[in-house]
């Protein structure tokens, strides 16, 4: 997909060394320079995917650029990047940036907050085509409801439609998650049991590489469903951009900053009212060779089950995203593993489903010695085990939120 990115960057030689890094990544990109903005309306007529935008200038004062960015953003919701030797991080976020680069500006640091609004462009780009075909289709069905013609019919196929909207935004969330590949190579003694309350999920799995250290991470998002999935993306394309930066030591680390990326993509501060958004995670760093296991939770705990016996490692009690502690740092845990340890990571979707023969929840203290039990079963047996114990359980009750349990054996 070609995308226009316009620059506003009053110093050329800073221009031309921005569009030169740029290009050599992204030679899809439109790259249009302009050294200021002083009438709106030329943005509207450039019409860009993504602006990059100085608001450092010897000509317009930095609160009139904010202003602009204000303005921008009221006409035309478009992935803003601000660059700024300023550090009022409060006043360019509020404005509207979703993202801010301090000068002088880190060129990895650049590339990756470029990454991340292509993928919120993309993300915009399908769900207004979307949008503009389910608008199309609303359109003519309602043209036929008022005409009295074929109402029976016209149900139907409404139903159709959004039922192939909803398992379009499945295939998208599906690319996203981690594909089996990737996680055959990480460990070939594990089992992912995945079961969302519809279609679409906000529970979610993420893993990736950094050096000899693997990064595993089961997520919670608030809600499930469509709103739920939505969080799912935000939360990937923040992680993905932490671990490639490579700016953290530590599992606690991660979460810091992803709590950082959150907060101010939804623009959480603190104040009544807001968004309360966010979610919860369990997210291991393990060293095999070594072994060694970093841990670090937002409210969610780790499980090792080792010799028929279970070690839980708490979670901080806050999620990722605006609380009452969220200037308080995640707590890092230090832990040594053992060949056959096995690692369960989870939402709270198994322990909360109601069901049984009183219709109570299953709850953590079941859960837990359920997973004893099965513990020194082969690990595609316990994922059955689990899935049946599961459906017996509910029988005929609805289920009532995602199901993820992600399970992995210490080689």
């Amino acid at each position: 997909m070609n995308l226009s990115l316009l620059l506003i960057e009053e110093n050329l030689t800073e221009a031309k060394e921005i569009i030169s890094i740029i290009g050599n990544d992204y030679k899809e990109i439109e790259i249009i320079h302009k050294q200021s903005v002083e009438n709106i309306h030329v943005v509207s007529e450039i019409s860009p995917d993504i602006i990059l935008f100085d608001i450092d200038s010897d000509s317009v004062h930095i609160s009139e650029n904010i202003e602009i960015i204000s303005l921008l953003q009221e006409q035309r919701q478009l992935p803003l990047i601000v660059t700024s030797k300023i550090r009022d991080y409060n006043k360019i976020f509020t404005s509207g940036a979703i993202n801010f680069i301090p000068k002088p500006i880190d060129f990895t640091v650049l590339i990756s907050n470029l990454r991340s609004a292509i993928h919120v462009v993309n993300m915009l780009k399908s769900i207004q085509l979307k949008e503009k075909e389910i608008e199309e289709k609303n359109e003519r069905i309602e043209f036929q409801i008022q005409n009295e013609l074929k109402q029976r019919e016209i149900i139907i196929k409404k139903n159709k439609e959004i039922m192939a909207d909803i398992r379009y935004a499945s295939r998208i969330q599906q690319a996203i998650l981690p594909n089996l590949e990737f996680i055959n190579k990480s460990t070939k003694e594990y089992f992912i049991l995945h079961q969302p309350k519809s279609h679409v999920s906000g529970d979610f799995y993420w893993l990736a590489n950094s050096g000899s250290q693997k990064i595993i991470t089961v997520g919670d998002c608030t809600g499930h469903g469509l709103s739920g999935a939505l969080m799912h993306m935000l939360g990937s394309v923040y992680l993905n951009e932490i671990v490639t930066k490579g700016n953290f030591k530590t599992a606690s680390d991660i979460l810091n900053q992803l709590r950082d990326h959150i907060m101010h993509s939804l623009n959480q501060t603190g104040e009544s009212g807001e968004a309360q958004d966010g979610l919860d995670i369990a997210l291991c760093v393990i060293d095999c060779d070594q072994k060694k296991l970093q841990f670090s939770g937002a409210n969610n705990p780790l499980y090792i089950i080792r010799n028929k016996e279970l070690i839980e490692i708490k979670g901080d009690r806050m999620p990722v995203g605006i609380h009452i502690n969220f200037d308080k740092p995640f707590t890092n845990h230090l832990v040594d593993i053992e060949s056959d340890d096995i690692l369960y990571m989870f939402s709270d979707g198994f322990a909360d489903q109601f069901g049984g023969p009183k219709g109570k929840k299953f709850r953590y203290k079941q859960f837990k010695e359920l997973l004893i039990s099965i513990s020194n079963e082969p690990m595609s047996i316990q994922k059955e085990i689990l899935n049946n114990t599961h459906d017996k359980w509910r029988g005929s009750l609805d289920q009532i939120d995602d199901i993820l349990v992600f399970g992995i054996k210490i080689k």
